[in-house]
């Protein structure tokens, strides 16, 4: 049973895909407000949601900046739900969202001020070379903010790790040494406090 829930949480699909963006969209409230509490959006910024479920935080972006706001998730019903959602900038032209695989976008080199990714990475393919890519994609002195419900100690991680297969947990410290790898010149991390929640802010 918690299996098949963060199998849905990985990549929601069919009928109960739905159902899992809608939790989603309530269960991480608290990490996406802690994360636009560390996060300063310029009113110019391009950004890209990766994993971007179902559109909240797009929604939010697009309330912060007067340029694009896109989204990229692997998961059909999370892509037709994130444009239900924000319909009116889709149909505007304000926002795009793509059917895609993090590693790889179709995207090009230098293309968003921000990147953004909640509650996502724990299954991205080789964590390094992906960040990589994102950094491709990200303009000079842009940023990359990874939001994330666990800091790496959190007390239900092995629970989650032992039953899903290729799920991966990070801490700070080596989210930093991965992102300072991929080629970001500055790595910021905030932990909210009396919580495991930890938001990651990579400089380009």
């Amino acid at each position: 049973m918690l299996e098949k829930k963060i199998t849905q949480c990985r990549k929601p699909h069919g009928e109960e895909g739905i159902q899992t963006i809608e939790n989603m969209n309530e269960n991480h409230k608290p990490i996406s407000e802690f994360a636009f509490k560390c996060i300063e959006v310029g009113k110019d910024d391009k950004i890209l949601d990766i994993g971007c479920g179902g559109g909240v935080n797009i929604e939010k972006f697009l309330k912060l900046t007067t340029n694009i706001v896109d989204g990229l998730d692997y998961s059909e019903v999370s892509v037709l739900e994130s444009i239900k959602r924000n319909q009116k900038a889709v149909d505007s032209g304000r926002c795009r969202v793509m059917h895609a695989d993090v590693s790889n976008m179709p995207i090009e080199e230098m293309t968003y001020d921000l990147v953004s990714a909640f509650e996502t990475i724990y299954f991205w393919p080789d964590i390094e070379n992906t960040f990589k890519k994102v950094f491709k994609i990200i303009k000079e002195n842009g940023k990359f903010l990874i939001a994330q419900g666990t800091d790496g100690n959190h007390p239900d991680d092995e629970k989650w790790l032992s039953t899903v297969e290729g799920m991966k947990v990070y801490t700070a410290d080596k989210l930093k040494r991965y992102l300072l790898n991929a080629g970001f010149s500055s790595v910021d991390c905030f932990k909210k406090e009396d919580d495991y929640i930890l938001v990651v802010i990579a400089k380009k």
